[in-house]
């Protein structure tokens, strides 16, 4: 374990591994959440919908859709073995496999190519899409403009709060979706210099874009690890660079 750590503003929460890996690395996570994830007091309207519908496929992009199919199930909902899910990434379908179930996702991961996949099977006529209230069109157009019939199923809403640099310096921000991009755009804006900037996959980069002219990195795979790990090499070869 590093000794010398790197201060960096993370702007979700991580799991206690995660915290023990960045440290392992020489980063020290100051953790700012710009984002705050709401969920129904009430399953009825949201069953109602699904099992309206049984014949449809399940789409999930986000471990939120996941957790709010978790209260569904202790609100009654029956997943029936027949249905097929999709997922967008590799941590959503493990959130899936948690509770006993199998999802396939693209090689790339995005929802995009989760859209590309879905065309692909040839033979799905209607899916049942569990999202946000901030989720982005992009799955829902692209299966569409393929006659594929989207039934849209708002599970959570996500609030958007403002993020600024901490008291202690940081070198480096590291986002997670469009939204926390937003976030620090309403808490400390893009104007000045900013520490080095990480996006957790390409639409974040592309967001990320939008607000600065200053350069983003992002990993090989969207994966907290490998987020973290980017940055750990970024900022220590950095230093070996200046030296």
């Amino acid at each position: 374990m590093r000794q010398d750590k790197r201060n960096i503003l993370v702007t979700r929460p991580l799991s206690g591994r995660q915290l023990e890996y960045a440290r392992i690395l020489g980063l020290e996570p100051i953790i700012d959440s710009a984002l705050d994830f709401e969920f129904p007091d009430y399953w009825d309207e949201v069953l109602k919908v699904i099992n309206e519908h049984p014949k449809s496929d399940w789409i999930f992009t986000s471990a939120n859709g996941v957790k709010a199919l978790k209260e569904l199930i202790k609100n009654g909902l029956q997943v029936r073995p027949e249905v097929q899910i999709f997922a967008v990434g590799s941590k959503t379908k493990e959130a899936l496999e948690a509770l006993g179930l199998e999802a396939k996702i693209p090689g790339t991961q995005d929802g995009s190519h989760l859209a590309d996949l879905i065309i692909e099977e040839g033979k799905i006529n209607s899916i049942i899409y569990f999202h946000g209230n901030l989720s982005r069109g992009e799955v829902t157009e692209k299966l569409q403009n393929q006659n594929i019939e989207v039934i849209e199923v708002e599970v959570y809403q996500t609030k958007i709060k403002p993020v600024s640099l901490p008291e202690n310096p940081v070198e480096a921000v590291l986002f997670y979706s469009p939204s926390a991009v937003e976030g620090f755009g309403k808490g400390q804006g893009f104007d000045g210099d900013l520490p080095a900037l990480f996006a957790i996959g390409p639409t974040t980069a592309e967001a990320l874009q939008k607000e600065t002219d200053q350069g983003v990195e992002i990993p090989d795979s969207p994966d907290t690890k490998e987020l973290l790990k980017t940055v750990a090499d970024h900022l220590f070869n950095k230093e070996n660079i200046k030296n």
